[in-house]
């Protein structure tokens, strides 16, 4: 259902229907023409799970950060799709993981419980699980989103929506929903403005383009620092994402799409 799943395809060919065992993965990330990289200068390497971890370097994000170490399940669908996001994004998905790094070593210096994390925190991790960005040449289309016009949108500007906006899927969690999609399914999202030369890139080329884009935002914490500053999107209104949109009347489901609060402005 998700259009960018076409650059998992071959990936997902290769392993000739089975699930890969941990060194297929591994072989998987050192096909890739340059090596994805954790901000701290260390390849990305996959290892198994470890038991619950007893110190903080152990835990599932510092032990990225501080060894390059990504523990990852076999025969697991939410792993999987964690490791492709990071060869899809591999710019942006180091940026998240150094950024939670110093916050939780706050948490835990100061006596704070682990798990309550920042308004910062949150907003990434929103994004890291289940977010996409929403690209178009035209603000208005944008502008639609952040005011939550989801009928005119999805259905009067069908057209449109289809030469001048793209939404690519980010959030691992997002993909392993979209195995079995189901109405209320909602992306937590980034609305950024591009060029019309955009759309001529090739789909690797428009993945570089948003890793870019990702990182040069989040770097900014006066445009992104909370979960409100992400736009609510129902993804599957996106003409084809669902085949059940094809008709007018799937759009006054209003459970589905809710009218809300005035939305995050798009980046530019």
């Amino acid at each position: 259902m998700f259009s960018t799943l076409v650059a998992f395809e071959s990936w997902c060919h290769s392993f000739k229907d089975e699930w890969p065992m941990l060194d297929g993965y591994q072989r998987l990330l050192e096909q890739q023409t340059s090596p994805v990289m954790t901000r701290n200068g260390f390849p990305l390497r996959i290892v198994p799970q470890a038991d619950k971890p007893g110190h903080f370097e152990q835990h599932y994000a510092p032990r990225i950060y501080m060894s390059g170490e990504i523990q990852t399940r076999t025969e697991n669908w939410h792993d999987f799709f964690q490791l492709l996001t990071w060869i899809m994004f591999p710019r942006t998905k180091a940026l998240i993981n150094e950024i939670h790094i110093p916050l939780a070593q706050a948490r835990l210096t100061s006596g704070v419980e682990l798990g309550r994390r920042t308004p910062l925190e949150n907003m990434l991790s929103l994004f890291d699980e289940g977010g996409a960005v929403v690209i178009s040449s035209d603000e208005k289309l944008l502008q639609m989103i952040s005011e939550f016009q989801w009928k005119p949108l999805f259905w009067q500007q069908r057209e449109a929506l289809q030469q001048r906006l793209r939404c690519i899927v980010f959030g691992h969690a997002l993909y392993e929903k979209g195995l079995e999609p189901y109405i209320g399914m909602t992306a937590n999202t980034i609305l950024l403005h591009c060029e019309e030369g955009f759309f001529q890139l090739s789909n690797n080329e428009q993945l570089a383009w948003v890793d870019g884009a990702l990182v040069e935002l989040l770097a900014d914490r006066e445009q992104l620092s909370v979960p409100k500053d992400l736009a609510p999107f129902p993804i599957l209104g996106m003409p084809g994402w669902d085949e059940d949109n094809s008709e007018e009347g799937y759009y006054d489901n209003h459970h589905y799409f809710r009218a809300g609060r005035r939305g995050p402005k798009p980046k530019k």
